[in-house]
């Protein structure tokens, strides 16, 4: 039996809760992505957010989602970087 190379997972974007649906082989820089067009944050660049676990732990954006384990329902949080934006 093969792993599943998709699942949906819950990024939570300024506070604002989104579903996406990710693929595994897939850098998270493109959940990142998906995440801030979903939610309708589009007025800073990618570069200017980080993406963390549920433990706090940044995540690089350019790993493939599988390298973190990620799972089905898994929480990740994506806020603006300390300093930007305000």
């Amino acid at each position: 039996m093969s792993k599943p190379t998709k699942l949906s997972v819950s990024v939570i974007v300024n506070g604002q809760p989104v579903e996406v649906d990710v693929n595994l082989n897939a850098p998270l820089k493109v959940v990142a992505e998906h995440a801030l067009n979903q939610s309708g944050n589009s007025g800073q660049p990618l570069e200017n957010w980080e993406m963390r676990d549920a433990e706090g732990q940044i995540l690089d954006l350019s790993r493939k989602a599988e390298d973190y384990g990620l799972t089905q329902g898994t929480k990740l949080f994506l806020n603006l970087k300390a300093g930007v934006g305000g």
